[in-house]
């Protein structure tokens, strides 16, 4: 509670200082609004019926990606996290397509798939899979295998081992590679839509930019960054929740 009335603070702390140097003129109020002009516009926005069926294409788009990137990332490290011959192949090359900036290979994307719903949806997936993929392969490795051995010379069955040391052990990092791949996803998905779609929040929010609308961008700005960081600390609580609940389950 004490962290979240720190964050709290800081924020209102930024937004007053933000409100102050505009309102004071100590920067261009055409380039930096008021906070206060800025929450008004984006309270218009979530009454404006066009402006929420593009939020509500985004939101869908994301969410359809995620589902497909989770599970695909998450098989893929538990076998290359259980299987080290093969992750000794295949580990260097994701951490190589990780360090390249995907936002590059957007063109090839476009002209393999066009600029339709499909584009996005895989753009999306390849920000968030290997991210996934690699936090699971940490967490595999983070299995003690003292107790896997002492499972099996108990006779506990693989479903058994899985369930009661694996999943205690694994989930907190899997949590982890879960959150940032969604923040990734979301990259992704607005950044396809900004140079490539005709609908959607990444859309609006590039088309005010491109006609100085600098008080809804801001807002648009301020929308998606409320929702990721909904999003992040709802998933950082399960994070905290696994990790005190890890030693008792392992125990288990």
């Amino acid at each position: 509670m004490r962290s979240l009335a720190a964050q709290l603070v800081c924020a209102a702390a930024l937004a007053g200082l933000w409100e102050a140097v505009s309102r004071l003129e100590l920067a261009d109020p055409s380039l930096l609004p008021p906070f206060s002009a800025v929450c008004a516009a984006l309270w218009s926005m979530l009454s404006d019926a066009q402006i929420l069926a593009d939020v509500r294409v985004t939101v869908i788009e994301v969410v359809v990606a995620f589902l497909i990137a989770a599970p695909l990332a998450l098989a893929c490290g538990f076998f290359l996290g259980e299987k080290p011959r093969w992750g000794e192949v295949f580990n260097p090359i994701i951490e190589f397509i990780l360090a390249v900036p995907q936002s590059v290979f957007l063109p090839l994307f476009m002209l393999a798939l066009g600029t339709g719903y499909s584009q996005k949806i895989v753009f999306g997936v390849t920000h968030a899979f290997f991210v996934i993929a690699v936090n699971t392969v940490a967490a595999v490795r983070t299995v003690p295998q003292s107790y896997v051995l002492l499972a099996r010379a108990s006779g506990a069955s693989r479903g058994q081992i899985y369930r009661r040391i694996y999943l205690p052990a694994m989930l907190p990092l899997v949590l982890t590679g879960l959150r940032l791949g969604m923040i990734f996803n979301v990259t992704g998905i607005l950044l396809a839509e900004m140079f490539s779609s005709r609908h959607g929040l990444g859309r609006l929010i590039f088309s005010w930019g491109e006609s100085f609308q600098v008080t809804r961008l801001l807002a648009g700005i301020l929308l998606v960054t409320l929702l990721t960081i909904a999003f992040n600390e709802a998933m950082r609580a399960w994070e905290v929740r696994a990790s005190r609940g890890q030693s008792a389950g392992i125990a288990a």
